[in-house]
C-alpha cells in the first residue's frame, strides 16, 4: 500500500489493523484467501510472494470488515468478493501491462462497488454501525482496557495539521486511533525517509488547498480521502520515478489536479451511495505515468526501470549507475592497433578534422624525440615510406561486426605527395550493427586480410597502415559514423579502455575520447588475472577461514535478464558482476552486508585484467553500503537534491614475482566513506592470485585481519 516490502513496517501495519480485531481479521483473511486462490490457480509465485495480489485484498478486506457485521451470509459474500477481486486483478494487470502501467487500487475499487451495490439487496447482510458512535459511548459499552489504550492519544493536543495527518494514516487502514496513525508514521519513517517526507508534503499541500478553497479539512480523515494525496506523493515522488527535485515539483503540481478530480468523483458517486476511496489517486497516477510513456525525450523525470521498493536504495543506486555506467549502453570499442601510438590529430583538429568530419582521430608512432620516422642509415638507403615507424604496422578491428565495404585500388603516396583525387585512399568500413559503422582509411594497398561480408571480431587483423589518399605521411585515420558510405559525417564515440602515458606516468582511461597529442595503447590483459577472475556460470568457489577453518561456498549463476552473479546460500546474498575481457566490475549487491561475499564485492569492485604496476583504479561505491545510521538518516532526507556523503574504491597492484609472466600477484584495495571531509569508515583488502586462480582474500578492518584461502 505504501510501495514497501519492509517487514518492520509491515508488522506495524498488521498491529494497527488489529486495533479493531474484526477489521484486522477481515483484512488478514482477505490477504490469505487471495494468495491461496492465486497459488492454486497457478499464478506467478514471485508475484504472490511480493504482494502483487495481496494489497488490493487488504484494502477490500478492511473495508468489508469495517462496513459489515460478521455472520454466515457475510462469510459467503466475503469469499465471493475475494474471487471477484482476483479475476479483476488479473484482467486489469493484463490490460495495463501492455502500456507498462500498474493496476494500483483499481481492482479494490471495482470489487468494492460490486459488493456494495449488490449487498444492498440482501436482507441477511447487516451494516456495522459501531464506528459512527463516539469513543466514550463505545468504550462504555465494551468496557475494554485495550480499546481505551489504543484511543488514549485521541484527545492529545497537537497542531491541527499533525493531528489530521495521523488520523489520515490511521484511516488508511479503517482505524480512528491517533496512536495508530503515529505508529504508521513511525513505520513509514523507519522504512523510508524520502517516502515519509513526501507523505508530509503531499498531505500538507492537500490540507493547504482545502483551506484555500474553503473545504472542510476534516474530510481528509475519512474514507481514504487524505490517503489519496499521500499515496500520490510517494508513488510519483519516489517510487515510479527516480526521486529528484523535479519529481518533488511534479507532486506539487499534481496535488491540486488530484483535489479537483477527487471532489468531482465524490459528488458523482454520492448519487449511487458509493465511496471513491483511493480511486482518484489511481486515476491521476495512471494518467500521469501513461503520459510519461509517450515522451520522446527523458530529460527531467526518469522512470525507475529497476524497482528496489526503497526510495533510498533507488536514488543511491541510480546516482551511482549514472556515474559509473553512463556509457554502458555503447559498444566497447578498442583502439585499432597494438602497441603505443600517438594521436597526431584529434577531434576538432586544425588540419582536416573540421565540420562534419571533426569527430575523427589520426594515429602515428613516434620515437623519444617525437619523430614519426627514423633517419636513413646511409645515403644509399634513401628516405621512403618504410622509414616511418607506423608504415606497414597491423590495423586491428575495433569491435565485432561485418565488413561492409573495402577500397583497395589506390597506390600509396611517396613521402610528401598527397592524392587529392582519392581523398580517403584505401579504406575499410565495418558494420557494427544497430546503426554504428567504423571507417579506417589511408590503408596500404593489397594488405587487406578480410573480405566484404566477412564477420570479424574485436582484434581481428584487417590490413596494414599505409599512405594512400590525402595522406602526406603514413598514419591511420579512424572515425565512427551512422551511415555506411565512405566519408560520411563523423560521430563522437568513446573508446572503452585505453592506457594514456604522460612521460613515465600511465593512467587508465575508461569510456573516453583520446586527446590530441597523447600517447595511448590498448590494455594488455594478463593471463593470471583473466583466469583468476573468470567466474563462469556453474562454477563453485569455496573459501576457508584460515583462523577457524570454517568454509563459505559460493556459486556463479546467470538470471533471466542475462545478469551474471555470485550467490552465497548461507547469507542469501548476490553480487552481480560484468567481465568484458578487459575489466571485471561489480554492478550491484543484495543481501547480508556482514557476509564474506559483500566484502569481496567491495574488494574486487572494479578490477583491471591487465598488470600495470603504477596505475590506481578508482570508482564510486553506492552510499547505502557504508553510511553510519545517524549520517544515513540525515542524508536520506536530502538525497534527491544533494549528497554530502560519498564512498570510494581504489585498488593497486602491490607485488608480482615477474612483471612479464607473473605466477603470483597481490592487489591492495581501500574502501573509504566520507561525510564532507570527515572519514567515518575505512576498510583495507588484499587479494592474492596464484596457481592460475584467486588464491587468498584478506580483510583488514578495525585493527583486525581475516584471511580466507580458496580451496575449490
Amino acid at each position: 500500500m505504501f510501495f514497501s516490502l519492509n517487514n518492520v513496517f509491515a508488522a506495524i501495519i498488521i498491529l494497527v489493523t488489529f486495533f479493531s480485531p474484526t477489521i484486522g481479521l477481515s483484512g488478514f483473511l482477505a490477504v490469505a484467501l487471495i494468495n491461496v486462490f492465486a497459488f492454486v490457480m497457478g499464478f506467478n509465485r514471485d508475484e504472490i510472494k511480493t504482494g502483487l495480489f495481496g494489497f488490493n485484498a487488504l484494502f477490500l478486506g478492511l473495508s468489508l470488515g469495517y462496513e459489515y457485521s460478521f455472520n454466515l451470509t457475510f462469510v459467503i459474500l466475503f469469499i465471493t468478493a475475494i474471487l471477484i477481486l482476483l479475476l479483476i486483478t488479473v484482467w486489469l494487470k493484463g490490460l495495463l501491462v501492455i502500456h507498462n502501467l500498474p493496476f494500483l487500487s483499481f481492482p479494490f475499487i471495482i470489487t468494492y462497488w460490486i459488493v456494495s451495490l449488490s449487498a444492498s439487496n440482501f436482507t441477511n447482510i447487516q451494516l456495522d454501525e459501531s464506528h459512527i458512535y463516539t469513543i466514550n459511548e463505545v468504550a462504555k459499552s465494551q468496557s475494554s482496557s485495550w480499546y481505551q489504550f489504543i484511543h488514549s492519544l485521541d484527545n492529545i493536543t497537537l497542531f491541527p495539521f499533525a493531528l489530521s495527518f495521523f488520523k489520515t494514516l490511521a484511516g488508511t487502514f479503517f482505524q480512528t486511533s491517533v496512536l495508530g496513525g503515529i505508529l504508521i508514521a513511525a513505520g513509514l519513517l523507519y522504512f523510508s525517509r524520502i517516502a515519509f517526507s513526501l507523505s508530509l508534503i503531499g498531505f500538507y499541500l492537500a490540507y493547504l488547498f482545502y483551506s484555500i478553497f474553503g473545504a472542510d479539512v476534516n474530510d481528509l480523515n475519512y474514507n481514504l480521502l487524505g490517503s489519496n494525496f499521500i499515496f500520490l506523493a510517494i508513488a510519483i515522488g519516489c517510487f515510479f520515478l527516480i526521486p529528484n527535485t523535479y519529481s518533488y515539483i511534479t507532486v506539487i503540481v499534481l496535488v491540486p489536479i488530484l483535489l479537483l478530480i477527487l471532489l468531482s468523483i465524490g459528488k458523482v458517486l454520492s448519487v449511487f451511495q458509493l465511496k471513491a476511496y483511493s480511486l482518484s489517486f489511481s486515476i491521476v497516477c495512471t494518467a500521469f505515468l501513461f503520459s510519461l510513456n509517450q515522451r520522446w525525450f527523458h530529460k527531467y523525470l526518469h522512470l525507475a526501470t529497476i524497482q528496489h521498493f526503497s526510495a533510498e536504495k533507488t536514488i543511491y543506486k541510480y546516482l551511482n549507475s549514472i556515474q559509473r555506467f553512463k556509457n554502458e549502453h555503447l559498444y566497447k570499442l578498442a583502439l585499432p592497433f597494438s602497441g603505443e601510438w600517438n594521436v597526431s590529430q584529434g577531434y576538432n583538429g586544425k588540419i582536416t578534422h573540421l565540420g562534419d568530419w571533426s569527430k575523427a582521430l589520426d594515429f602515428v608512432i613516434v620515437d623519444s624525440k617525437n619523430n614519426t620516422y627514423r633517419q636513413p642509415v646511409s645515403a644509399r638507403e634513401g628516405f621512403s615510406r618504410d622509414n616511418f615507424y607506423c608504415y606497414n604496422k597491423e590495423i586491428l578491428a575495433p569491435y565485432d561486426g561485418y565488413v561492409y565495404d573495402i577500397i583497395n585500388t589506390v597506390e600509396d603516396n611517396d613521402v610528401g605527395d598527397v592524392d587529392t583525387e582519392h581523398n580517403w585512399g584505401n579504406t575499410i568500413v565495418i558494420n557494427h550493427l544497430n546503426g554504428l559503422f567504423s571507417q579506417i582509411s589511408h590503408i596500404k594497398k593489397d594488405s587487406f586480410g578480410v573480405f566484404i561480408g566477412q564477420y570479424i571480431t574485436k582484434g581481428t587483423y584487417l590490413a596494414t597502415c599505409g599512405n594512400s589518399g590525402r595522406s602526406p605521411e603514413p598514419h591511420i585515420h579512424f572515425q565512427l559514423q551512422t551511415l555506411p558510405t565512405i566519408g560520411a559525417p563523423t560521430l563522437q564515440y568513446p573508446i572503452a579502455y585505453f592506457i594514456e602515458r604522460n612521460g613515465t606516468e600511465k593512467k587508465l582511461k575508461i569510456s573516453e575520447v583520446p586527446n590530441e597529442g597523447t600517447f595511448i595503447s590498448n590494455v594488455q590483459v594478463n593471463q593470471l588475472l583473466v583466469v583468476g577472475f573468470s567466474f563462469l556460470p556453474g562454477q563453485i568457489i569455496v573459501f576457508k577461514n584460515e583462523s577457524d577453518h570454517s568454509t563459505v561456498n559460493w556459486e556463479v549463476f546467470t538470471d533471466a535478464y542475462n545478469r551474471t552473479y555470485i550467490y552465497c546460500k548461507a547469507s542469501n546474498s548476490q553480487a552481480y558482476f560484468v567481465n568484458d575481457g578487459v575489466m571485471l566490475y561489480f554492478t550491484d549487491f543484495e543481501g547480508d552486508k556482514s557476509s564474506l561475499l559483500f566484502h569481496f564485492y567491495l574488494a574486487a569492485y572494479r578490477q583491471l585484467l591487465g598488470y600495470y604496476e603504477d596505475i590506481e583504479i578508482t570508482d564510486n561505491v553506492p552510499l547505502i553500503h557504508f553510511n553510519q545510521k545517524w549520517i544515513q538518516f540525515f542524508q536520506d532526507f536530502v538525497a534527491p537534491f544533494y549528497l554530502f556523503t560519498k564512498a570510494n574504491h581504489s585498488s593497486k597492484f602491490t607485488y608480482t614475482d615477474n612483471v612479464y609472466a607473473p605466477q603470483k600477484l597481490m592487489i591492495k584495495t581501500v574502501i573509504e566513506a566520507k561525510a564532507i571531509s570527515y572519514t567515518f569508515k575505512k576498510i583495507h583488502f588484499e587479494i592474492e592470485l596464484k596457481n592460475q586462480k584467486l588464491h587468498r582474500f584478506i580483510i583488514h578492518h578495525k585493527n583486525k585481519s581475516q584471511s580466507f584461502i580458496n580451496v575449490s
